[in-house]
């Protein structure tokens, strides 16, 4: 009896999945974004345009998708073939964690029509659709971005704090500095040396800024190769007494790489604090060999 039950079972499932209509399943279409990058400007004020965008989140007719590690091939289910309302906002590994991502708060979305046909892929953005700027007129405030060091002048204006034991030096070596964007020159970036008895290379800016606080958002983007790990923060001016903070530490790359580091715990942390410097420092590792710090670009941005 058992037997002929399970016989009975099988044929049932058979009946039905041949009963199935392959055609009723609709078919997504396809949306493949390869990558987004910043508009190259040779003549921008806070250095080269680099960037690293990460991640986007897409909206297509105000639906929100969700968010997509870059390179995507995104399926999108639609009603009919057509012409639909396409948002991509780009998203930022924060303070160098992949697993930490975020709308970056400063780029500009890019919205545009695209036309969707089921079961195709349309590679998307191209050309110059792929370009994101930063937004100059967002609901927050004016965007200030503060160039804190681009090195392509004789002039420091990150200089060593009484904590380093080693300064900068400027390279124009073609095979260690950072290669800019197309279309754009870089002639040298800043290095720091770190071998025995030079264990801690350290900088702060020169210029001390009032940040805004409650919870808003500031941010320092910069490039960097190391070998060493590398420390991004602030030094918080209180009434009667100075402390340092710690953000984020980056760790050893094998080639150059952009980095975006939030203060918004540390400035709106710090409610009393009159004004900002921002804090570059590596420390030695114990690994018995020389080690080198390069870094360029260095800016920061926040609403005012």
């Amino acid at each position: 009896m058992k037997e002929i039950f399970i016989f009975f079972i099988f044929n049932l499932c058979l009946v039905t999945l041949n009963s199935c209509d392959n055609n009723s399943i609709e078919k997504p279409a396809y949306l493949a974004i390869q990558e987004l990058y910043m508009t190259p400007n040779q003549n921008s004020s806070f250095g080269n345009s680099s960037s690293k965008i990460s991640s986007v989140w897409i909206h297509i007719n105000n639906y929100n998708l969700g968010a997509f590690e870059l390179p995507a091939q995104i399926p999108v289910l639609i009603d009919t073939n057509g012409s639909y309302d396409l948002k991509l906002e780009p998203g930022i590994d924060i303070n160098g964690v992949s697993s930490f991502r975020g709308i970056y708060p400063f780029y500009n979305p890019i919205e545009m029509s695209v036309d969707l046909k089921k079961g195709e892929t349309i590679d998307f953005p191209s050309g110059s659709n792929k370009i994101v700027s930063y937004d100059f007129n967002a609901p927050q405030g004016e965007l200030k971005i503060k160039n804190l060091e681009t090195f392509e002048s004789g002039l420091r204006t990150m200089t060593t704090t009484n904590q380093s034991d080693t300064n900068w030096i400027l390279t124009s070596n073609s095979n260690i500095k950072f290669p800019p964007p197309q279309g754009e020159e870089n002639l040298y970036s800043g290095m720091a040396i770190l071998d025995t008895g030079i264990c801690k290379f350290e900088v702060s800016s020169n210029e001390d800024f009032i940040l805004p606080k409650g919870g808003e958002n500031v941010y320092v983007e910069f490039d960097y190769h190391i070998t060493n790990p590398l420390t991004i923060g602030v030094i918080a001016s209180n009434p009667g007494q100075i402390i340092q903070m710690p953000t984020a530490t980056f760790l050893p790359n094998s080639k150059w790489n952009h980095g975006y580091v939030n203060l918004i715990t540390e400035v709106s942390g710090s409610p009393q604090a009159s004004t900002f410097k921002i804090l570059i420092g590596s420390a030695k590792l114990n690994n018995g060999r020389l080690d080198t710090v390069l870094i360029d670009n260095v800016r920061l941005l926040y609403h005012e």
